[in-house]
């Protein structure tokens, strides 16, 4: 059985590289972005419904690696 191995994104990078502090400003500001572009989609006002799929999945990234830094912190 061959041995599966993560792919690292530049977006994955570029996140664990922040602080806890820059990653919590963005983390607000992701989801911020993501609760305006659900009242768009809900008002017909938004013309690309992926960019909801792409916040989604960024905030997840983002407390992703939260977790992986204050876990590393706590050892």
């Amino acid at each position: 059985m061959a041995k599966v191995t993560k792919k690292t994104t530049k977006k994955e990078v570029d996140l664990t590289k922040k602080t806890i502090a820059e990653l919590n400003a963005e983390l607000i500001t992701t989801q911020t972005d993501l609760v305006e572009a659900k009242r768009s989609h809900a008002a017909r006002e938004l013309v690309s419904t992926v960019r909801i799929k792409d916040l989604r999945r960024q905030v997840a990234r983002i407390k992703t690696v939260l977790s992986q830094k204050s876990k590393e912190e706590t050892k």
